[in-house]
């Protein structure tokens, strides 16, 4: 009799273990920004809800930003304030180094932030596409995430199409695609990552990142003076939303 129960005992749980070896989420997650800034408007709360999970997170910039029309207003300011305006070159260096801030307050490991030069504007699915597949490669069996290739952004849509493609190739196994912050209300989505609870320092802190103005470390808020309505929407929300 006993032995009997014990057999009831294990086909009672043996289901159970299937569907969470089925629901278990990869321990790597890498994360693609278009533009600096993607990474905490529309990606920051899943980031921080794999990062509050224990798993690994990779971070990769796609482009240095040039291309925004933020840099004529950028110079403007800078030149009522009697200092020298700056160069596109030194405009996308300056998105950079906000881009990096921002995932440094995320506490993404330095290690795993990585950082392209991909033409702002006209990037290719083709030139995405090698940059998923060398990631695979650092990080075997990873989850990746980008934008949605519905975003009506072209640069978006180029990287969400990239994994997609890959995904129809069999070369990538998890994807997750993002509904940019300023579509929440256009477009539809199939769940939402909240900021967890005991990370919504780290979220504002990150979100801060795009608002600092220190001319002598070459911050000029450039995220928040460009999208100011985008952050306006993350700090409403503090939420990630995706689809598969």
């Amino acid at each position: 009799m006993r032995v009997f129960y014990l057999f009831l005992l294990l086909l009672c749980i043996s289901p159970l273990n299937a569907c969470s070896m089925i629901d278990t989420e990869p321990e790597t997650s890498v994360f693609y920004a278009p533009h600096a800034d993607d990474e905490v408007l529309s990606l920051g709360p899943s980031i921080l809800r794999q990062l509050d999970k224990g798993n690994k997170v990779a971070v990769v910039l796609l482009s240095h930003g040039e291309a925004s029309q933020s840099l004529k207003t950028i110079n403007e300011r800078l030149i009522e304030k009697k200092e020298a305006p700056i160069t596109e070159k030194e405009f996308g260096d300056s998105r950079v180094k906000e881009f990096k801030k921002s995932v440094t307050e995320l506490e993404v490991e330095e290690e795993d932030v990585y950082v392209y030069d991909l033409p702002d504007g006209e990037i290719k699915k083709e030139d995405v596409m090698s940059i998923v597949l060398e990631m695979e490669k650092r990080y075997p069996s990873a989850s990746h995430h980008t934008l949605t290739y519905k975003d009506p952004h072209r640069d978006h849509a180029a990287s969400g199409s990239a994994l997609k493609k890959l995904v129809k190739e069999g070369a990538i196994d998890s994807a997750r695609y993002y509904i940019p912050i300023q579509e929440f209300q256009n477009m539809e989505y199939e769940d939402a990552y909240a900021v967890p609870e005991n990370r919504m320092d780290e979220y504002d802190d990150s979100l801060e990142a795009y608002q600092l103005w220190d001319t002598d470390e070459d911050f000029y808020s450039i995220g928040y003076i460009s999208v100011n309505s985008y952050f306006e929407k993350a700090e409403q929300y503090h939420q990630s939303r995706w689809h598969k």
